[in-house]
């Protein structure tokens, strides 16, 4: 199981990666879910896919109503076919049965709380065998 971890020094960093990496999953043809922890977050990030860029939008679906889009937005934690690649924004560590080929999450140092939960997580990655990358 691969792990990638980008850097986020800015709170703003965080919307930013995502809008990225959505946009960089739909031309590479990958199959993306993201994984949140409350309805505010999934509404975050939908509302974020909608209005960027500002002449177009990313395509994506939410739970309720996906079809064949590439970005799948939930709080449910198991995977969904086809999707292979997760984008992991809880402040806990992902189940041990979810099995994932990719997982990106955030090694979040914008506050003292954040850099404590991504240490976590980091530890677990680590610990559970995964191939971690730390990107800037």
């Amino acid at each position: 199981m691969n792990v990638t971890l980008f850097s986020i020094q800015k709170r703003p960093d965080k919307a930013s990666r995502i809008w990225t990496l959505c946009k960089k999953a739909i031309e590479k043809k990958i199959y993306l879910q993201i994984i949140c922890p409350q309805q505010k977050t999934v509404e975050f990030v939908d509302n974020l896919l909608w209005q960027s860029p500002l002449d177009s939008f990313v395509p994506h679906a939410l739970e309720h109503d996906h079809g064949l889009e590439p970005i799948l937005i939930t709080q449910k934690t198991e995977i969904k076919k086809p999707f292979t690649h997760i984008l992991w924004l809880n402040k806990n560590p992902p189940p041990l049965d979810l099995k994932w080929v990719h997982l990106y999450d955030f090694d979040d140092q914008s506050s003292t709380e954040s850099a404590k939960e991504s240490s976590v997580r980091y530890h677990f990655y680590k610990e559970n065998g995964c191939k971690i990358s730390l990107l800037p």
